[in-house]
């Protein structure tokens, strides 16, 4: 899939909204990067003019848990178990699905939140003075959005209008939180005792004590974070908490899109995707028989699923043991016809897969030709299935179409059917 560099320039000339209007006003279909001198990134995907999807790499970006919680849909408790099982489970569903599947929110709910998280992050990435912006086109969203989500369809002008509203309101709070919803504050050396305060404000008080940012503090008192703003902001007018300059989420420095606090140990960007392939290419070289072939297949998927669990580990995560088996039972990829896979530790067993293939390949003409082609097209299945399961959690997304391409060309060249 091409992608194509059709407009970039420099905010300072050019700000969001107006680039915003131009994507809207041209229905275009692709992403558009925005990348400051530190590293600070994000990208807005549009899908025929309207808005796709929104997201930011860094550190203090907003992220889907603190949106449930900022609109009292999740609690903290909740979202770090289904976070936790994510963490076993790295290719399996991701935190909203988790969420209903522990009847936790619904459908809708996940869909409003996505949508809000998609709204503020957008709102943030407004702010920005300064930076560089770069939009590609595809023809498929599909593939450049990230972990299969679908677009969300947000119309330009609504976001465009929050934007400005939302820098409006900025222009008010900065003086007070110079670093926006990730100033960290402290709480003054002194309250006086005199001073009465509504409970909701006591609260608030508690929670800088142990979350200090302002958008971990929204997050656990469950207020919508510029309410939050708002609230701190005041109180650091009052000189009763105190914004902290010392105290600075640590940026990437231009090396690589830095996720989130949580999404840094679910990312994948370790997946030793090039020589994965290359040796594949080397093994398959070799090959000149189908009862070559189909074992060799199998073992492919042994080897992609040995990569993805190195990926875990130099995350600090260890891979579920039964990653493979979940992916093959969803997609109904158990079987060829009567034959189950014997599957074990991610593995399945190219041993007995391989008599198998003996035996059928060797015997009747028109059940060797049967079996070949269900063979070969279920395998080529669950190693796309694989692969996109792992692409889809890449961050970059011009990294994940090269990566499609590539992989893409691995079949072409290997001449399997498809």
């Amino acid at each position: 899939m091409a992608m194509n560099t059709l407009l970039s320039g420099s905010l300072k000339d050019f700000g969001l909204v107006e680039v915003m209007q131009v994507m809207e006003m041209g229905n275009m279909t692709g992403a558009l990067h925005l990348k400051q001198d530190d590293g600070h990134a994000g990208i807005l995907y549009f899908d025929q003019g309207k808005v796709a999807n929104c997201v930011e790499f860094d550190a203090g970006a907003l992220t889907l848990g603190d949106v449930l919680q900022q609109l009292h849909m999740a609690t903290h408790p909740q979202i770090e178990h289904a976070f936790t099982q994510q963490l076993q489970d790295v290719v399996g569903m991701r935190i909203g699905e988790r969420l209903m599947m522990m009847r936790v929110i619904n459908q809708n709910q996940l869909q409003e939140a996505l949508r809000t998280k998609a709204l503020w992050t957008a709102r943030e990435l407004g702010l920005w003075q300064e930076g560089k912006y770069e939009f590609i086109a595809s023809p498929n969203i599909q593939k450049m959005l990230p972990y299969g989500e679908t677009p969300l369809n947000l119309e330009v002008m609504r976001i465009t209008m929050e934007m400005i509203r939302y820098a409006d309101e900025w222009e008010k709070l900065r003086p007070f939180l110079p670093l926006g919803v990730n100033t960290f504050l402290q709480l003054a050396p002194a309250i006086p005792r005199t001073t009465t305060m509504p409970a909701h404000i006591i609260n608030l008080l508690l929670a800088v004590n142990y979350f200090r940012r302002v958008r971990r503090i929204a997050s656990a008192v469950q207020k919508p974070e510029l309410d939050v703003a708002r609230d701190v902001a005041m109180l650091v007018q009052q000189k009763l908490l105190i914004p902290v300059f010392n105290e600075v989420l640590p940026r990437s420095g231009g090396k690589r899109f830095q996720l989130p606090d949580p999404a840094e140990k679910l990312r994948l960007e370790h997946f030793e995707l090039f020589n994965l392939l290359i040796r594949m290419e080397q093994a398959w070289e070799r090959l000149r028989t189908p009862q070559e072939q189909l074992p060799a297949l199998v073992e492919f998927i042994n080897w992609t699923m040995d990569a993805l669990a190195d990926a875990c580990r130099a995350n600090n995560t260890i891979l579920d043991a039964n990653t493979l088996a979940s992916i093959l039972i969803r997609e109904g990829l158990t079987n060829i016809g009567s034959y189950n896979f014997m599957i074990e530790q991610n593995h399945i067993d190219v041993e007995h897969f391989t008599t198998l293939c003996l035996n059928i390949l060797q015997g009747d003409l028109k059940n060797a030709e049967r079996f070949y082609t269900d063979a070969s097209a279920i395998l080529q299945r669950i190693l796309n299935i694989v692969f996109e399961s792992i692409n889809s959690r890449i961050a970059n997304p011009r990294e994940r179409v090269e990566n499609q391409e590539v992989w893409e060309a691995l079949f072409e060249q290997f001449a399997l059917p498809h």
